[in-house]
């Protein structure tokens, strides 16, 4: 209740009220005092024409003259209330006065909307007379003394006022116990329900668990629509926080969680904020860093180099920089920044994500290396092709000559392992260089049945059996004609050495699928061990004794040329070898 009293709605409400009474009450009771004000003077004036036609002869008025009439009306100064007068003529001239003169004149008395005069500061009350005797004669003018007027009349006024205080307090007591209970409480409990979900929300509480003392007081009115919408609105907001809070929370998990580092810079080129990658990277703590500058990490940079880059960065075209990140104890690493431009609440702010490319680097090394040392071999085997070629010119001259048994069998050896080097050597320069491709249309299914025909007429019997498999239709695909023939005549004598004379080799094309088509190759040799199918493309990797272990590598390189794939799988029922190409037409 003293809550309900000193709050600042009430105290309002009260004030007007309380006014709005006392106005309307005045405004209704100002004619009833006016009214009343008259009613004093008019008592006051019949009361002194009483008392002066009582004390007044009548004949003798009637046959007085001007100045004795004024001597002889001097007597009705006897009474209290008359204090003096003046006579005028029937013209309007006056003809004597006596006592206490009147401020009233004939004249302004004919002329105003009352005859009479109420002098309220000086407490006088002048009126004309009408007595009999004097009537179409002269006209008396008398001054009254209205002190009991005035008394009289503010004593009213007192008692008038008293009611209106007493009605009003009354009303506005009994206005404010009805508004308390239909509006100021449900008010008060709205207000602090606003403060308790408003400090809920801040202080990140459980806002399932909070009860509001203002919802029983939702009633159906427009004030039970105002508490209604706070609840809908409190759990709109509630809801709205938690999924902020789960983003926030997914995002942050994101970023910390991310491989590279992240940072997020001013204008000025301040760190504004980091992920843990960024910590631990560089050896800072995130206070530390939050300290740092762009120019403290990045030391390759200057403030100039930074600003000119802020200048040129624009929102969603990111820019992507090399850099040299120094740690904490002074060593440092090869980063790429990627830099973009953000805004946030107004103001922009470079988010830059900084990758460690020592890894990089170093296999860039390697892969210059190994170009180095693969020109290098393309070049040594260009040199040992053309003196092998002259040893074998030489070795096949022996045959003719007539040479015993056992030199016989070291000449043929030695031409046996010349003959096996230069394949090799050819097949490393081949490896070594990147597949030149003359590209041309092909139907795939006219070239498998081609070389199917021409591989069963030279192969040497007994062999295994070739089931053939091809599309009734049509399938085309760019490639160069004798590389893809390369690839399918070495995939097919792999299958024929893997399998058994008496299995089956299915060479099959596969009806396509989305923009591609795969031939297949199937034998029915042993099955190959799972830890060796990723080895089998490898170069140099063989599981033939008289293998040199860079078919299939050679193989994959031409199918990965024509924008294929190449992939072997093996279990009990056997190898398959797949290759997949790309439709005219397709990407």
């Amino acid at each position: 209740m003293g809550e309900f009293l000193t709050a600042r709605l009430s105290k309002r409400i009260a004030y007007w009220v309380f006014l709005s009474i006392v106005v309307i009450e005045v405004v209704i009771l100002v004619p009833s005092v006016m009214r009343r004000e008259r009613e004093l003077l008019n008592y006051l004036r019949s009361l002194s024409t009483a008392q002066a036609l009582g004390r007044l002869d009548a004949s003798t008025l009637a046959n007085l003259e001007d100045e004795m009439l004024v001597d002889y009306l001097q007597g009705l100064q006897t009474n209290q209330v008359i204090l003096g007068g003046a006579i005028y003529d029937q013209v309007g001239t006056q003809v004597g006065s006596f006592g206490e003169a009147p401020q009233l004149t004939l004249a302004a008395s004919q002329r105003g909307w009352s005859p009479d005069r109420y002098y309220r500061r000086q407490q006088r009350y002048d009126t004309p007379w009408d007595m009999p005797p004097l009537r179409d004669r002269y006209v008396l003018i008398v001054r009254h003394d209205a002190s009991g007027v005035q008394r009289e009349f503010f004593a009213f006024i007192g008692r008038i006022a008293g009611l209106v205080v007493i009605i009003s307090i009354f009303v506005t007591g009994a206005t404010l116990v009805v508004l308390r209970r239909l509006l100021i409480k449900p008010i008060m409990l709205l207000r602090q329900d606003l403060i308790t979900a408003g400090q809920a929300i801040g202080d990140d509480c459980d806002t399932q668990t909070l009860a509001f003392a203002s919802l029983p007081h939702a009633r159906a009115d427009e004030l039970g629509d105002v508490i209604a919408a706070f609840e809908q609105m409190f759990g709109q907001i509630t809801a709205a926080v938690a999924t902020r809070k789960q983003s926030e929370t997914r995002f942050r998990t994101l970023v910390e969680q991310a491989v590279d580092a992240f940072f997020v810079v001013d204008a000025a080129g301040q760190v504004r904020d980091v992920n843990q990658n960024a910590c631990d990277s560089l050896g800072y703590s995130r206070d530390e860093l939050l300290t740092l500058s762009v120019t403290d990490i990045q030391t390759t940079h200057t403030q100039a180099d930074f600003e000119a880059v802020w200048r040129q960065l624009r929102p969603g075209v990111p820019q992507t920089l090399e850099g040299w990140h120094q740690r904490k104890d002074g060593t440092g690493f090869p980063v790429e920044v990627r830099l973009g431009l953000l805004e946030l609440g107004g103001n922009c702010y470079g988010l830059a994500l900084a990758r460690d490319i020592r890894d990089r680097k170093a296999s860039e090394a390697a892969q210059a290396r190994l170009a180095e040392i693969g020109e290098l071999a393309a070049m040594i085997v260009h040199e040992v092709r053309s003196p092998l070629t002259t040893v074998l010119l030489g070795l096949n001259s022996f045959r003719s000559l007539d040479l015993p048994e056992r030199f016989q069998t070291r000449l043929e050896l030695a031409l046996e392992e010349s003959e096996r080097l230069q394949k090799l050597l050819n097949s490393i320069l081949m490896y070594s260089r990147n597949p030149a491709l003359v590209p041309e249309p092909i139907e795939i299914n006219a070239l498998v049945r081609h070389l199917a025909n021409t591989l069963e007429q030279d192969a040497s019997a007994p062999s295994p059996l070739l089931d053939l498999k091809t599309l009734p239709y049509a399938v085309n695909v760019r490639g160069d004609r004798d590389k893809l023939k390369q690839v399918f005549i070495n995939l097919l004598a792999n299958a024929r050495d893997a399998c058994p004379a008496t299995g089956t080799i299915t060479w099959a094309v596969q009806p396509p699928v989305a923009g591609q088509v795969a031939i297949s190759i199937h034998n029915d040799g042993e099955a190959i061990a799972p830890e060796l199918l990723p080895k089998l493309t490898q170069p140099f990797f063989t599981t033939r004794a008289s293998g040199n272990g860079l078919g299939l590598a050679i193989t994959k390189r031409l199918v990965e040329a024509h924008q294929g794939q190449l992939v072997i799988t093996s279990n009990a029922s056997g190898t398959e070898v797949t290759v997949t190409l790309p439709l005219v037409g397709s990407p």
